[in-house]
């Protein structure tokens, strides 16, 4: 697997690529999700991290999906958030990273709940930002950082990680870059 795949708008990943992913099930929250194996590992041992040293319990709501699944989503987008809203924040179908089952999006038990929206989860950035701190060690970086909204073409999201690998993330924390412009480096 190429931990370093670029997928957005400019690149989207052929149904080529989608078919020789290895996808391996990670069960939580009684939810069956999808991701490398080699992701859950690392994000099995951040979760634990995270709740040792700052007693934030973090899950997964969303890994891996198909394209019919991105599409969906935006059907269910519009219906919450409306049009403009989704087309501005949520990828076409074959533009996202969730096809990679290398991107995740984390959410937080908070007030005897998992956070459930958008709005909840931007709620809880101080939260986030404890949890940030963490996922260099196990190869993660958070992809949409504000202030690369220009580079990424995403809004910032601080829910959405994605793993990279330890090497990678340093060279791009040390350079303070996203994965567009690692990518052109090369």
């Amino acid at each position: 697997m190429d931990y370093q795949i670029l997928v957005n708008k400019d690149h989207p990943i052929s149904k080529e690529v989608i078919k020789q992913i290895e996808l391996h099930p990670i069960m939580e929250r009684e939810q069956l999700f999808y991701l490398d194996k080699k992701v859950i590992k690392q994000y099995l041992n951040l979760k634990k991290r995270v709740w040792q040293k700052t007693g934030i319990l973090i899950a997964l709501d969303s890994a891996y999906r198909s394209i019919e699944e991105q599409q969906e989503i935006i059907e269910e987008m519009r219906q919450e958030y409306g049009k403009v809203y989704t087309d501005h924040y949520v990828s076409k179908p074959g533009e996202s990273e969730h096809h990679t089952g290398l991107a995740l999006d984390l959410t937080i038990y908070e007030n005897d709940h998992y956070l459930r929206n958008n709005y909840e989860l931007e709620s809880a950035i101080s939260k986030f930002r404890k949890i940030y701190l963490f996922l260099g060690y196990y190869g993660f970086i958070l992809r949409y950082p504000k202030g690369k909204e220009h580079i990424t073409k995403i809004p910032s999201e601080i829910w959405h990680i994605r793993y990279v690998g330890v090497k990678v993330v340093k060279q791009l924390k040390k350079k303070n870059q996203v994965l567009e412009q690692y990518k052109k480096k090369l």
